[in-house]
């Protein structure tokens, strides 16, 4: 091989490096800028979901019962879900993960935590069976997320801070319990 034919060779190999330092030079932006777009569409679409679900709640919180209001507070969630799906970094996956739990725990608070729960409520609203289960699934826990609560490393937790320092309250109640440090 003559030395312009290794020339060449070399000079081809750092044009197709080249190409491909420019390639990704333009799809990690695109890519980060399309999950920015999409993320932020996708916490709307919780919140527009909330929104509609207590649009004209009673005076004690409960959202009415109103077939339109479920209906397109699960579409809104529909909406999330697959917004959520197409995201494709793993911060914006997380930062999804995190807004979604925000927004499940608030449609809980309306929907489970002693609400919602007599027969007649969904009969008289008319409330489309679907949406019921929608949104009500929704606001519960998944059974395939695990507690983050119940991977907590304890003793790291008091090795951070001085968490039991002057609170009597939490040290007592927290001497109930063997598994914390506690007699019981």
């Amino acid at each position: 091989m003559e030395i312009t034919d290794q020339i060449a060779v070399v000079a081809a190999a750092i044009a197709l490096g080249s190409a491909f330092v420019s390639i990704l030079a333009i799809y990690i932006p695109w890519r980060n800028t399309h999950d920015s777009e999409i993320f932020k569409e996708s916490v709307l679409a919780l919140e527009r979901a909330f929104r509609s679900l207590i649009l004209n709640a009673s005076e004690n919180g409960q959202p009415a019962a109103d077939r339109l209001n479920w209906l397109t507070s699960a579409r809104h969630i529909e909406s999330y879900k697959s917004l959520r799906s197409s995201l494709k970094t793993a911060l914006y996956k997380r930062l999804s993960q995190e807004h979604e739990e925000h927004w499940r725990h608030e449609f809980y608070l309306k929907l489970l935590k002693d609400r919602v729960t007599q027969t007649s409520y969904f009969e008289e609203g008319r409330i489309e069976p679907r949406s019921a289960i929608v949104v009500c699934g929704f606001a519960a826990w998944p059974h395939t997320k695990q507690d983050p609560i119940d991977m907590l490393d304890l003793e790291k937790l008091f090795q951070e801070s001085d968490l039991l320092k002057g609170n009597y309250g939490l040290q007592n109640y927290l001497a109930k319990f063997p598994q914390f440090g506690g007699e019981a």
